[in-house]
């Protein structure tokens, strides 16, 4: 008889059991909740306390808008208007922009840029002599409470930021400094222009994995909505995985896009008035260090209580697998029964059908090797999932054939 020798790595591999975790961002989704796959939640903070952030990279020059609470628009004329500027036909002919969500680097205030022009960063220029960043453009911000300000980022320089915001009747100029220096560690520092008073309000970069937020996309042309979901930090990279059943799933293409994770993987169900989970969906995380973690969303409360719920596996650590268990089943196809003997004790074994679903479950087991009867099942493809005493996993393919 034929044995099929399959290591733990051919199709996914599992080094630690599940564990299911949740997020709260407040009722009304009133908080940003800073994520590590490794240590839980970090930091859960106010959400709505900022207009501004500030790229503190040593190269940034990336200025983002709290789109959630304010909007941005794009003065057509010349900076030198700064005590004149009229608002007239503001919005209904202004560019008004929103943060991209690609990468970090490029905010509302970034994608004012001409994209013709290699030095255009869009709230400024960038010098090739001094190699320093020259305001170029005027803005003008409406805040949450319905007034007005014009912002005007005269220059980076000496990795600092030197801004002025005023009301348009030239009546409270606010003349503020950021260091980058100052906020070691960390990806942006925020301002909030209804106090002029800069917010130190996230973690450290290196402390965190994913930003549970809600935001502000454009969903369709011209139709601009909210979304909550998850943004990767620098250096983390997400793949993808659709219509294949989450016990079985293992990682493509790992995507550098900040929105990879994103909003879509619930739907509002119009019938029941709460959210659906998008079945057979599953995100491998692979963090800067290299370990890979797997993740499931399992439901979301919405609005009414910010919740997001989810399960995380870690399948890969610094890179490697690190599971290092054989199992060997044969016959494979199968007909009745399937013999399974593994190369460390096994505590369950479960088979599961291609849509997701568990047909056959077995646990509480010590031993090495087993027989299971199959012979109830119909022809098809399955996938078998063994845990060992010391909770490592694995999945491999079988076919059953009668």
């Amino acid at each position: 008889m034929k044995k099929i020798l399959l290591c733990a790595l051919g199709l996914s591999s599992y080094a630690m059991s599940q564990t299911a975790d949740s997020i709260s961002l407040e009722v009304g989704y009133s908080n940003d909740s800073y994520y590590s796959f490794e240590n839980g939640e970090v930091l859960n903070t106010a959400a709505d306390n900022w207009d501004l952030a500030f790229e503190l990279d040593v190269f940034g020059a990336g200025v983002r808008v709290n789109n959630s609470r304010s909007s941005v628009w794009v003065y057509p004329g010349a900076i030198t208007d700064w005590t004149s500027l009229d608002t007239n036909g503001m919005v209904s002919s202004w560019e008004n922009n929103l943060n991209d969500y690609s990468t970090w680097a490029l905010g509302a205030l970034n994608l004012a840029a001409d994209q013709s022009s290699s030095t255009d960063l869009g709230w400024g220029e960038y010098n090739t002599i001094t190699h320093q960043i020259e305001g170029s453009r005027i803005f003008v911000i409406e805040l949450n409470d319905g007034s007005f300000r014009k912002l005007f980022i005269e220059d980076l320089a000496a990795g600092a930021y030197a801004f002025k915001t005023d009301f348009i009747d030239n009546s409270n100029e606010v003349n503020t400094i950021i260091t980058k220096a100052n906020y070691t560690g960390k990806n942006f520092v925020y301002f909030d222009v209804l106090t002029g008073t800069v917010i130190d309000r996230e973690p450290l970069s290196s402390s965190w994995d994913v930003l549970f937020t809600n935001y502000i996309l454009e969903l369709a042309p011209g139709y601009i909505g909210s979304v909550t979901g998850a943004l990767q930090n620098l250096n983390v990279q997400v793949s993808k995985v659709e219509n294949t059943p989450v016990a079985t799933s293992s990682y493509g293409t790992f995507e550098t896009e900040i929105n990879t994770i994103g909003y879509d993987w619930k739907s509002f169900n119009m019938s029941t008035f709460s959210y659906d989970i998008v079945n057979d969906l599953s995100y491998f995380v692979q963090l800067e260090n290299g370990d890979v973690w797997k993740l499931v969303f399992t439901d979301f409360g919405g609005s009414s209580t910010g919740k997001i719920y989810f399960t995380k596996e870690k399948i890969e650590s610094a890179g490697v697998p690190s599971i290092d268990v054989n199992i060997s089943i044969y016959p494979n196809p199968v007909q009745n029964a399937l013999n399974i003997e593994s190369s460390k004790s096994l505590n369950s074994i479960e088979i599961i059908s291609a849509q997701g679903e568990r047909v056959f479950e077995l646990d509480k087991q010590t031993t090495s090797s087993t027989s299971i009867d199959l012979s109830q099942l119909e022809n098809g493809v399955y996938f078998l999932k063994a845990l060992t005493e010391d909770h490592q996993s694995s999945i491999q393919k079988i076919i059953v054939q009668h």
